[in-house]
């Protein structure tokens, strides 16, 4: 994706991106959206450098938050979960890969923005009722049992997760390229619509994005190598993203296991709408 060189961003500005980033990386609401909103609300441009920094922040708040899980999966890494988590990011890099430069053209003109925060939210909602429908076992027996986990390795057990599941759910995450497709919301979507419940669901979700994450950081310093010093500016923006990101992990894990995700929903079909209709008839920002 091609972005301006010149870093237009106040050290204040950047660790509101940040908090942006670290936010809504993990509620299934997307953050990529809210970053295109927020630079076109405040007319604010960021660069390639910075927004690989920013992503870099919510992978070491994943890194952090599953240090157990991950350091599970490198002392074997033939494990299930891991064989599950590699079947789940081949789809998520093809797609990435394949749609490219649609995708590069969708975050510079923003024509379909609202329409995704659309989709994201109709998918939640959708996904919700199909678990709503799904749920028979008494809801204190499954609070009971899922207070009692820890997030590592060995709470995914291959019986919760399938390779059906995981690639679907790589499917998924592989459309939320898309500027304003939340990753979360539609890998967590996926999972629930394929039998998940919503704890295993997030947990997984939240485990897959952390080979895709990497992948596509990795993936732009090889294209387009940065060199970068790291100014008070970019920093700010980094640590302002790993540690909310980090809270939103820890809200997110026990938020599902005591409520539902239609709040979201809700949320990123209003959002979606509001800027349909900016597009169509103000063209304020859009």
């Amino acid at each position: 994706m091609k972005r301006e060189k010149v870093l237009r961003v106040t050290s204040i500005q950047a660790i509101i991106l940040g908090i942006t980033q670290g936010l809504t990386e993990f509620l299934p609401i997307s953050s990529s959206g809210h970053l295109v909103v927020l630079e076109r609300l405040f007319h604010i441009k960021s660069n390639l450098s910075f927004d690989v920094l920013l992503h870099l922040g919510t992978l070491l708040a994943l890194l952090l938050y599953f240090r157990a899980a991950v350091s599970e999966l490198l002392r074997h890494p033939t494990s299930p979960l891991m064989r599950r988590l590699i079947a789940g990011s081949i789809p998520t890099f093809v797609i990435g890969y394949v749609f490219e430069d649609a995708v590069a053209s969708a975050f510079s003109n923003g024509v379909t923005l609202g329409l995704e925060f659309v989709i994201t939210g109709v998918l939640l909602l959708f996904s919700e009722s199909l678990t709503a429908r799904k749920e028979v076992l008494p809801r204190t027996r499954s609070l009971r049992r899922s207070a009692t986990n820890s997030p590592s390795a060995t709470t995914l057990h291959e019986s919760l997760v399938s390779y059906r599941q995981a690639v679907w759910m790589g499917v998924a995450q592989g459309a939320a390229v898309f500027p304003a497709l939340s990753r979360s919301g539609l890998t967590i979507s996926a999972g629930l619509g394929l039998g998940l419940t919503r704890e295993a669901a997030v947990r997984f979700s939240f485990l897959l994005s952390i080979p895709a994450i990497a992948g596509a950081t990795a993936y732009e310093l090889v294209k387009a190598p940065l060199h970068v010093q790291l100014s008070g500016t970019l920093f700010a923006g980094l640590l302002a993203s790993a540690v909310v990101g980090y809270l939103a992990i820890r809200f997110m894990m026990n938020y599902v296991r005591r409520a539902n995700l239609r709040g979201f929903g809700y949320y990123a079909a209003v959002l979606g709408v509001l800027i349909i209709t900016d597009q169509l008839f103000f063209h304020r920002f859009f």
